[in-house]
């Protein structure tokens, strides 16, 4: 197979509860030549309903989530919003393949469940277009965690910063990826992200997050509380893991009670501590370059809240190593569909714990 420069489409699910991001780039799977465009797109306010009414249901099983029927008219009425997207991109920027990571909702590696609310084949037959979703199946198939899969781009996106290097992605589970001095990676899901946070905001207030952290920077954080949910289970298990978004709702309980502002201040705390305690527990080291990235670093408190755990070290934005870098949920999923057409790694053993480095996707083209 010949290798060449793809102007690839990325769409995003898991960027947050509320949106779903799309970018365009320009690669070979290796180089990213172009940054091309990037936008965000809100749910429709039923499709959100729709979305916030599955995660109050506990599915077990793969099965259960195969054969739910609210599941299957969400995934058709997603992949038409994705189809919408797609058709209104693709034509004005000569789109060449799709990449889908939907909206995880279910992530249970230990039971070979992660499910992504997408329909690669009903999205392959309404846009006649070249389409590669389930990224984390082959992965979870294969001894792996199913995520991160963010690692890959990650390091060629640093492949002219200093080493080592640490980035925090912030969607709505964080993930850690570190850099090694020779490019060697280690990479997992480490914290609750954007997705704990705004389902205390929705409950209470019924807003779709904390705009511009508005809340959290007003309220006073409850540290005992804090201190108590960082004791959570899967934040001390040793990695390679991978986290579903909901798995820290257990810790919901220890903030009813609060006032609006103070329950959102202390749940964004307890976000940023996670980080750090993650980084000091299972990194090899924290190093001097640490670069924030994802929905959360559009929460200034929170960036403030991280920046602090982090200190005496800088915590910089992402587009401090590179101002083209917007989107980078949609932009990896991008990269990650050129590099599964021509067969090469997503993940590896040092970031979701499979067996040998493999790529992943499916390909849907009747073309």
């Amino acid at each position: 197979m010949i290798i060449k420069n793809l102007n690839a489409l990325g769409i995003f699910g898991d960027a947050s509860l509320n949106s779903v991001e799309t970018a365009v780039i320009t690669t070979d799977g290796v180089d990213v030549r172009e940054y091309v465009a990037n936008a965000t797109f809100m749910y429709p306010e039923e499709l959100f309903s729709a979305i916030r009414a599955i995660l109050n249901k506990r599915f077990v099983r793969y099965d259960d989530l195969e054969t739910d029927p609210q599941i299957a008219q969400l995934k058709k009425d997603i992949s038409a919003f994705y189809a919408q997207i797609i058709a209104q991109i693709a034509d004005e920027y000569a789109v060449d393949i799709v990449g889908i990571d939907g909206l995880t909702v279910k992530n249970d590696a230990e039971n070979q469940c992660s499910y992504q609310l997408e329909d690669g084949h009903l999205l392959e037959q309404m846009l006649n277009r070249k389409i590669i979703t389930h990224f984390h199946k082959a992965d979870l198939l294969s001894g792996g965690q199913a995520a991160p899969l963010i690692p890959s781009f990650l390091s060629a996106l640093s492949a002219t910063a200093e080493k080592p290097a640490l980035f925090i992605d912030i969607e709505n589970i964080t993930s850690l990826t570190y850099i090694g001095e020779t490019g060697e990676l280690v990479a997992f899901d480490a914290a609750p992200g954007t997705a704990f946070l705004d389902d205390w905001t929705f409950r209470h207030a019924h807003m779709q997050t904390d705009y511009n952290g508005k809340l959290g920077i007003t309220g006073q954080i409850q540290s005992s509380i804090v201190q108590t949910m960082l004791r959570h289970k899967v934040l001390l298990r040793t990695p390679p893991k991978s986290l579903d978004m909901t798995c820290f709702f257990d810790k919901r309980e220890h903030l009813e009670g609060l006032s609006l502002e103070d329950g959102t201040a202390t749940a964004t705390c307890f976000i940023a501590e996670a980080i750090y305690q993650a980084g000091l527990d299972f990194l090899p080291c924290i190093p001097a370059n640490i670069y924030l990235c994802g929905e959360g670093s559009k929460n200034p408190t929170l960036v403030r809240f991280v920046k602090q755990a982090f200190l005496p070290r800088e915590v910089k934005h992402i587009q401090n190593l590179n101002r083209h870098i917007s989107c980078i949920g949609a932009q990896s999923t991008a990269y990650n569909a050129v590099r599964r057409l021509f067969s090469l790694p997503l993940t590896y053993p040092s970031t979701t714990g499979v067996h040998q480095p493999i790529t992943g996707g499916e390909i849907y083209d009747i073309r």
